[in-house]
């Protein structure tokens, strides 16, 4: 029991380092590598989850008194984690909003550049006369 539950706080903790160095960048960055943040959040819930479950079925076995305040504390744990969730969730939507904001304002500047351009098939010919 001891090994399964230092195993799910270290999962946790590495999870909750991810989650704070993806913050960082979020708040850093212009343009932070969102896929690659979501395959790296991907994984660590991956493992995460995979030691919940573990620690959930070995817990379910054994009825011993320190069970009732390890699942207390595995709850408490795991709701920070969610709400950090969220938290990077709004700053990932934040970052996909100013993206979108960009290429309207990029798309309008090109087409903007196009009314200025002569029509297809005129001469380009400058004309000089004093």
């Amino acid at each position: 029991m001891k090994d399964l539950a230092t195993h799910i706080s270290e999962q946790c903790s590495e999870y909750q380092n991810l989650q704070n160095r993806h913050l960082e960048l979020l708040k850093a960055e212009l343009l932070p590598d969102l896929a690659q943040m979501n395959l790296e959040r991907r994984g660590a819930s991956e493992k995460l989850k995979s030691a919940i479950n573990e620690f959930m079925s070995t817990t379910g076995q054994a009825e011993f008194p320190s069970d009732a305040h390890k699942m207390a504390m595995l709850k408490e744990r795991l709701g920070l984690i969610l709400k950090v969730d969220e938290t990077i969730a709004v700053e990932i939507q934040r970052h996909k909003n100013q993206l979108e904001k960009s290429l309207k304002s990029l798309k309008h500047g090109k087409t903007t550049l196009k009314s200025y351009r002569p029509p297809q098939g005129s001469p380009r010919l400058i004309s000089i006369s004093r």
